[in-house]
């Protein structure tokens, strides 16, 4: 059945993994039966059930074992995806079933897919919609060109191929070559002399909403070059590493650049108009770069290296609930950073051709 497999690959290229000994045969073509995917998205576990229900087996036997092995796992929402060329009475009853309660630990939804008509249908009280399914089903359907079968480890490696093609480069030199820089005004300014203090800051170029509009602008450029203590630098550098290196691998390094230098620059602006005190540091720029990650996780459907949306909302809401209870935090700057990061973002990838993986 050609949509399992072209299913199947689309599934495999948004980060699912099959369950072991959860599949007919490791030949995915028109004859497969059954097969099962899973995806860890923070503390939950997303499964994808295939069923082919136009052939002759108890799929309503083996979907209810399947239910029961994955009720081992702390919270799992399991999707079974009834595939049939020929809808009748038996498959619509067993997949109209109503959701009651999704505290549960374990959700059943059942949709069918009617590949005759190129729909899919939801019976009952159901969701419509689960993370990005229904959009990989809709990709899924048969385009006028015949899919031929392919072993799931050949398909496996060519998601794999698939998703290293849209890491832009390898190296992060421009990561390193931001954290080398901050470090030398760091240590530059330390033999010099300077001392963490309102004059120093002023002097050294960091934000004051006196200085800025008395025609200074390019404080909003200086300020995130400078730190005020060792500890202040090493903290912004380990976490440029973190975020500069996924940001210039998946996006590039101009648009790298480009957003770190953007957000940046909001972050500056908002901190002049709504802190009003003097700051200094990267911060800024680097939450523009955490919000670029949090807009590819969501434009492209999958992780950037490693990190996935869920991760990296429970990042940022640690990161600001920090600054709001720690003394000498411009969160404003923070905010305006990310903020402004995440518009840079968009705006870049909608740049890009639109194609989800």
């Amino acid at each position: 059945m050609f949509f399992i497999k072209n299913f199947t690959e689309k599934l495999l290229e948004n980060e699912y993994k099959p369950i072991a000994n959860f599949y007919s045969s490791k030949n995915i073509d028109e004859n497969t039966e059954y097969i099962a995917f899973i995806k860890q998205v923070g503390q939950i576990s997303y499964c994808v059930v295939v069923i082919n229900a136009d052939k002759k087996y108890d799929y309503k036997g083996f979907y209810k074992d399947v239910l029961s092995y994955l009720n081992q796992l702390n919270k799992v929402v399991v999707t079974g995806i009834f595939v049939t060329n020929s809808l009748n009475d038996q498959i619509i009853d067993f997949t109209n079933i109503d959701i009651e309660d999704y505290q549960n630990k374990l959700i059943d939804v059942r949709w069918i897919v009617d590949i005759k008509n190129n729909k899919i249908i939801v019976n009952g009280q159901q969701p419509n919609k689960i993370l990005n399914v229904d959009m990989l089903i809709k990709t899924s359907f048969h385009n006028g060109t015949y899919a031929v079968g392919q072993d799931l480890d050949t398909l496996m490696e060519k998601s794999e191929d698939k998703r290293f093609k849209y890491i832009k480069t390898n190296n992060i030199a421009v990561t390193i070559a931001l954290i080398i820089i901050n470090g030398v005004i760091e240590v530059f300014n330390f033999l010099l002399g300077f001392q963490f203090g309102d004059n120093s800051i002023i002097l050294n170029g960091g934000i004051s909403r006196e200085m800025i509009l008395s025609g200074q602008w390019y404080r909003l450029l200086t300020y995130m070059f400078i730190h005020g203590s060792v500890t202040h630098y090493v903290g912004n550098a380990l976490s440029l590493y973190i975020f500069g290196s996924r940001v210039e691998k998946y996006f590039g390094k101009i648009n790298m650049l480009i957003i770190y230098f953007v957000a940046g620059l909001g972050g500056g602006l908002l901190s002049m108009c709504l802190n009003g005190g003097l700051a200094v540091g990267a911060s800024g720029a680097i939450f523009g770069l955490i919000g670029a990650v949090l807009a590819y996780t969501k434009i492209k459907n999958h992780s950037i290296g490693g990190f996935d949306t869920y991760l990296i909302v429970i990042f940022i809401i640690f990161g600001l609930l920090s600054g709001f209870m720690m003394a000498d935090i411009d969160n404003w700057g923070h905010i305006g950073g990310f903020m402004t990061g995440i518009v840079a973002s968009f705006i870049v990838l909608k740049g890009e051709k639109n194609e989800d993986i």
